[in-house]
């Protein structure tokens, strides 16, 4: 639970998507395929955290709908 808390929080800080590329840890990346526009990140090594972002044409972030939290490799 302190990981995903601690994700979250970095999702709210950062201002652009590719502010995410900067946590390395979080191993941020773009989806695609079937969920084709949903962007992932890292809660641990066997978590992962699916959420839509919707930046405007400046790439600052609006809204972020957090919506899965997927146990990899299931």
């Amino acid at each position: 639970m302190k990981q995903y808390i601690k994700v979250v929080n970095y999702i709210k800080s950062v201002n652009r998507l590719e502010d995410l590329f900067q946590i390395k840890s979080l191993h941020y990346e773009k989806k695609k395929g079937d969920l084709n526009g949903v962007d992932a990140v890292w809660i641990n090594i066997q978590y992962r955290l699916f959420f839509y972002s919707s930046p405007d044409e400046t790439g600052i972030i609006v809204n972020a709908l957090l919506f899965e939290i997927s146990k990899h490799y299931e």
